[in-house]
């Protein structure tokens, strides 16, 4: 199975609605990107078409690895761009700038390839059961890049005091996937670590010497030194950590609402995850119902069910309510927000099979549906083909794998390397 072999195959459409203002001083663009991701588009425009940046407002940021089509706003300038991979065209005006509230979502266009016929037929066969009964709304691997590149949890380390090993995670621990230049600098800093005036020779830059020349100054006070990492890094990593402490506490939750013979097992970077094949109308209730927000300590928890089983995480993470007074560091900070633990897709249409022309012998599925904003496209996927929380593991070949590995979907090792983006490029698909 493979997901996003080309950017055509994943195509997002925002859903986006504003009232048009004649004469309104905010003009209403359409920006249609490829193998861009939102911020790159918007330095394109700045650079190119002399936008103020300041000028420009959103609803949400879209995948680097797709075509996306999404709205923005600039006050009092109408702007045309044609680039071959972006283009920004005038559609309107408006009275105030597009934010994330005007956003109902997002439609998606999606073509999943190398697919032997039978597991086709499974993709078929699990859409009736997916439209009926929803799918929970895990964030899925865009979120947690820090795995996949060698990370961790910076968050963590910074919540348990640990501010040096935080610090290393971020600027010194080199990705074992990534084939930039930056990896052979953090693997030098990582040799070099508690030189810092080796460390500020060896990295130039804005986002390495002030910190260096920092440490050179407070050669032990790392929790000072993490202030001059981007703070939209910071952010980034923080969020990481709350989201997957929501993804655990979520299929805690679920242990307890699906029965074991519906259950399915989700597989991702963060470890696997429980969802359901179909859910009695009263777990459904109970759950569009229940508050089960992202933690802040400043929060109530949410629902009394949801409350128990993040605590339980919690504690199993070794976290106490005062870790997050007492290690705060600037833009690492959690604050409660709202997060449904149910989606529906709606506008689900037929899974279409078609020869793959890049697969000789295989077929690919296409299907379109819409999803909530914040909501992963590839977690529906991943629910399209998720195999029973119990059933044995099964290779590409069809023989048995190894128990000890752990029961996943077929094919999802493809499915994550494609599915996943930089770790600083969370989409809301």
């Amino acid at each position: 199975m493979r997901l996003k072999t080309t950017p055509d195959d994943f195509r997002v459409r925002e859903l986006l609605e504003w009232e048009e203002v004649p004469n309104g001083g905010f003009v209403v663009h359409k920006l249609h990107k490829e193998k861009l991701s939102t911020p790159e588009a918007l330095a394109i425009l700045v650079r190119d078409a002399g936008v103020d940046r300041s000028a420009i407002a959103y609803a949400g940021l879209k995948d680097r690895q797709a075509v996306t089509d999404q709205f923005l706003t600039i006050e009092r300038r109408a702007v045309e761009l044609k680039l071959a991979n972006l283009r920004v065209t005038p559609v309107g005006t408006t009275d105030r700038p597009i934010t994330s509230k005007q956003s109902q979502g997002n439609a998606f266009t999606i073509v999943v390839r190398d697919l032997r016929p039978t597991e086709a037929a499974t993709l078929r066969r699990s859409v009736p059961s997916l439209v009926k009964t929803g799918l929970p709304n895990y964030f899925d691997d865009q979120r947690f890049g820090s795995l996949r590149h060698g990370q961790g949890f910076p968050m963590l380390s910074v919540l348990h005091g640990n501010y040096e090993r935080a610090l290393q995670q971020l600027v010194a621990e080199p990705s074992p996937v990534a084939i930039t230049g930056d990896v052979k600098l953090k693997r030098t800093l990582q040799l070099r670590w508690g030189d810092w005036d080796a460390c500020a020779r060896i990295a130039r830059g804005p986002a390495y010497e002030p910190m260096f020349e920092y440490l050179i100054r407070n050669p032990r006070d790392f929790r000072g030194a993490l202030k001059f990492v981007p703070l939209r890094l910071r952010v980034i990593h923080a969020f990481a950590y709350q989201s997957f402490l929501w993804n655990r506490a979520v299929s805690s939750l679920l242990r307890v609402a699906v029965k074991g013979a519906q259950r399915l097992r989700l597989s991702t970077l963060a470890g696997d995850l429980i969802a359901w094949k179909y859910l009695a109308p009263e777990r459904e209730e109970k759950l569009l119902k229940m508050r089960t927000p992202l933690f802040g300590i400043e929060g109530d928890g949410g629902s009394e069910p949801f409350r128990k089983v993040m605590i339980n995480e919690m504690k199993g993470a070794e976290l106490r309510r005062s870790d997050f007074i007492e290690n705060e560091v600037p833009g690492m900070i959690w604050k409660e927000e709202h997060r449904s633990a149910f989606v529906k897709p709606t506008s689900v249409t037929d899974v279409r099979i078609e020869p793959d022309e890049m697969h000789e012998g295989h077929v690919k599925a296409s299907l379109q549906f819409h999803l909530p904003r914040g909501c992963y496209a590839t977690m529906l996927i991943k629910r399209l083909f998720a195999p029973s929380w119990y059933a044995r593991p099964v290779d590409r070949s069809g023989d048995r794998s190894d128990d000890r590995a752990g029961p996943r979907p077929t094919g999802s090792a493809d499915l994550r390397s494609r599915s996943i983006v930089q770790y600083d490029n969370d989409s809301d698909d």
